[in-house]
């Protein structure tokens, strides 16, 4: 390694870092400030100023809807204000009151702490205590009363927010008054706070896709007054926790539905009644569709009964400016395989929860893509609009304390892109978080994608974003959560996937709320699992599950390598380029033996006998992927122009958990070399140089030396056939999409390589993931590498939280240290070495 490279990479980077912070800084006029109001008869409350300048002046500090576990008794405190205060210093407040609760015999202690940051940033923090009822379940309510009026409201994603729900990616509210000053409102991990952000789960069955949810958890999580409120004069941002819509209760009507329908596709449609006939003719798209009268921040339920000779699918999308856009979120969606029956009555019924969509409106189609002939029939189609019971199921166990926490930032407005910035990154600094700026909206980002399991379950539960929700995918958490040194955070979730572990020994691939799943193969998963493992051990001195670790060294040893040769075999990619699978297995890509020889060195570090020639023998079987001709790394030995990122996963894995390389570092520069670093752009901190590179693409000899996949070059059978043959996913997704994990470990491995590029390159995809699209300030799934306009970038990528990683990438790069996490034990973190 070049130590005097490092050395400079790590000091530019950290100016440029310290610019871009201390540049943030410049922006705050802001002193925030905390002030007791009240008396000893009507009772204390906390306001927020800036300056002498009032900013929240709260009527309470939250109201609190008790029942017991029947919901057969309920009692509200409405507008809780302390009895006592006492200031801890100039920086914080603390209100306390004991309460008898008469419903229930039961005496109640409330503690609400404020405590200042920083200039710009308040933590708010709610602690409840009874010691007299075995459970005793709770909605709590937060409101933040601006102390002059509004100019305008704002959410994560709108500007100009006109009021109710936000259920959108990231919880973020918040006002702006006449002095041009926002106030936001934010909120803690879901697993601490305990609530989730789940509306949907999967269907029976597979190839059923999503169906919303009877009861739905947190619906209003974060609100703003109403229209009808605000025009009243009444103005508030609004937090709810542990508050659930039971469908099947409250009220609800009809919707009454257009009488005309429109043909989608080859197909002969008739109407009888409530009947409705379709006979089509092979289409991708066979049905019909109409503009339904659905309406934004409302609930609702759709339903019919259907029989047919091919699947239903059953589509919701937003039309915006009279053209059909991305398909919606919160309730159904990809139902593009319902299973039917020919001669019997199946029932399809669902909920829709539909966010603030503006003045779009929804287009509903009902057929199917099976693209072959084939009828449907559907009868008694209704749509009906819900006003749900509202019913409360957080837990306050006897003698456990829970907390709620917000936090309140305040600082000069300036656009919509920087409050979604602010809102990521005063999350992180909230929280005690310490980073670049991107680390802080990473950290942030991913501490809102990860909640509670549903109503009856508070575990830790992460999502990779609000698309793949409700479910968990181990790759995904398992990037996320080793990112951190939040220990609960860690064995919580590991311990979930242990308990999907196979007779065989292997770990499961997915979690999935309120339903069940079978996927478990040999892929990298039970691997990654072993090496959290390692991982748990090392940072937290905890001891393993001695059978569940065997039974998973014995899976991948004989699953991966059953005849003991140093070669890795299997039936699926060992890393996220994982869209087809290989009969019989195969021993073909570069990616897999790597990660061979990563599992036996984490095997051995468990405790488990593994000569040392045979780990040596599955490295060198690595290095033999490399190409002196090609000068690379070979993806697929069937395609030998194809190169990937992914194929320097291993060797970052080794550095990272091993601190040895694999490879050499003509290999990995040489590699880095080949791969087209594309969208250059004059605003970057190197323009000269491209910010995104795509994750696989085939070199190639004429100019410009790359080509995106082919029909007549294509290594992903028929999945690559169906969707990257055409040329109209050229730059997306697996076809040369950036992935920014990849893509930034593969630079860091580079670096640690003495790759001279490395530094700029890293600083340009940090650049790229913020500014590329600048209405698109977050974490990403990936980057096109060939696209027109932003337009064209797929919504579904918005959020993924994974990308977190890279704070262990900046470890390995020396940019990070542990102790920069909020949850870093130094004492866990050293105890092993001490022994």
């Amino acid at each position: 390694m070049n130590h005097k490279l490092l050395f400079r990479f790590q000091l530019s980077f950290m100016l440029a870092l310290l610019i871009c912070y201390t540049g943030t800084l410049t922006v705050y006029g802001q002193k925030l400030r905390i002030k007791a109001l009240g008396d000893t008869v009507k009772g204390f409350k906390v306001g927020l100023y800036d300056g002498e300048r009032q900013l929240l002046a709260n009527e309470a500090e939250f109201s609190l809807l008790m029942a017991n576990t029947d919901l057969s008794e309920q009692t509200l405190m409405a507008g809780w204000t302390g009895k006592h205060w006492t200031a801890g210093n100039d920086s914080t407040i603390t209100l306390s009151r004991e309460s008898y609760i008469p419903e229930f015999d039961l005496n109640l202690s409330v503690q609400v702490t404020y405590k200042v940051i920083s200039d710009h940033l308040i933590k708010k923090t709610i602690r409840l205590y009874q010691p007299g009822m075995p459970q005793l379940y709770y909605t709590l309510k937060e409101r933040f009363v601006p102390a002059e009026k509004p100019t305008k409201y704002v959410s994560f994603e709108h500007d100009n927010f006109p009021g109710g729900f936000a259920h959108e990616m990231f919880p973020s509210i918040g006002y702006v008054n006449e002095n041009h000053t926002v106030v936001g409102i934010l909120t803690d991990a879901g697993y601490k706070n305990q609530y989730t952000r789940t509306t949907r789960r999967r269907f029976n069955g597979r190839g059923g896709g999503f169906v919303g949810m009877r009861k739905l958890p947190d619906p209003e999580l974060m609100a703003v007054a109403t229209a009808d409120e605000q025009s009243r004069g009444i103005d508030f941002l609004q937090m709810t926790f542990g508050e659930m819509y039971n469908l099947d209760a409250g009220k609800e009507s009809a919707v009454k539905l257009p009488d005309t329908w429109e043909k989608e596709g080859e197909l002969a449609f008739k109407k009888t009644g409530s009947l409705i006939t379709m006979d089509c003719k092979p289409s991708p798209r066979s049905g019909i569709t109409m503009i339904a009268p659905l309406k934004g921040q409302q609930i609702y339920t759709i339903s019919f009964l259907c029989k047919g000779t091919a699947p239903l699918a059953l589509k919701l999308f937003r039309i915006k400016h009279g053209k059909k856009t991305e398909e919606l979120e919160n309730g159904l969606k990809y139902i593009d395989n319902f299973q039917v029956k020919e001669k019997e009555w199946t029932l399809f019924k669902g909920s829709i929860m539909l966010p603030y969509i503006q003045k779009d409106s929804v287009s509903l189609f009902i057929g199917t893509q099976a693209n072959k002939t084939c009828q449907l029939q559907l009868k008694d189609l209704q749509i009906v609009k819900h006003e749900p019971a509202a019913e409360p199921y957080n837990i306050l166990v006897m003698g456990e304390a829970v907390e709620k926490t917000s936090y309140i930032f305040a600082e000069p407005w300036k656009d919509h892109h920087e409050f979604m910035i602010s809102s990521q990154t005063r999350l992180s600094e909230g929280m005690g978080f310490r980073g670049s700026q991107l680390e802080k909206m990473l950290y942030g980002n991913l501490n809102m994608l990860t909640w509670i399991n549903g109503v009856n379950d508070f575990k830790p539960f992460n999502v990779p974003n609000m698309n793949y929700s409700p479910d968990m995918y181990n790759r995904d958490s398992f990037f996320a959560a080793v990112a951190t040194y939040n220990k609960e955070l860690n064995l919580g979730i590991w311990k979930q996937w242990a308990n999907t572990q196979t007779p065989k020994g292997g770990i499961g691939t997915i979690i999935t709320p309120y339903m069940g799943s079978v996927e478990a193969k040999d892929n990298e998963a039970t691997i990654e699992w072993l090496i959290w493992a390692m991982l748990n051990k090392r940072r937290f001195n905890v001891v393993l599950p001695e059978e569940k670790i065997k039974k998973a060294v014995d899976y991948v040893r004989n699953e991966f390598d059953a005849g003991k040769d140093g070669i890795c075999r299997s039936h699926f990619s060992m890393s996220q380029v994982d869209i087809v699978d290989y009969q019989p297995k195969t021993d073909r890509l570069a990616v897999n033996q790597g990660m061979l020889a990563i599992a036996l060195r984490t095997i051995k570090e468990l405790g488990y006998p593994v000569e040392e020639a045979y780990i040596q023998k599955a490295e060198a079987e690595y290095r033999k992927f490399y190409d002196p001709k090609r000068k690379h790394l070979l993806f697929d030995r069937d395609f030998p122009d194809i190169i990937s990122l992914t194929d320097l996963e291993p060797e970052f894995y080794s550095l990272w958990l091993f601190n040895r390389p694999l490879l050499t570092d003509e290999m990995v520069t040489s590699h880095l070399e080949q791969i087209p670093v594309l969208n250059k752009n004059a605003g970057a901190p190197h323009p000269e140089y491209g910010t995104t590179a795509p994750i696989c693409v085939r070199l190639m000899k004429t100019e410009p030396g790359y080509a995106y996949l082919s029909a007549d070059y294509q290594p992903f059978a028929a999945f690559g056939a169906a969707n990257y043959a055409d040329g109209k996913s050229d730059g997306f997704y697996y076809n040369g999409g950036s992935w920014l994990r990849a893509e930034y470990c593969a630079y860091v491995t580079g670096l640690k390589h003495g790759w001279k590029k490395a530094s700029k390159l890293m600083e340009n995809r940090v650049w790229a993931e913020i500014n590329l699209h600048p209405d698109w300030p977050f974490s990403k799934e990936f980057i096109p590498t060939k696209w027109t306009t932003t337009d064209s970038w797929w919504p579904s990528t918005k959020g993924l939280c994974w990308n977190v990683f890279i704070l262990m990438a900046n470890e390995v790069a020396g940019l990070r240290t542990p102790d920069m996490d909020p949850d870093f034990n130094e004492l866990n973190f050293y105890q092993k070495l001490t022994k």
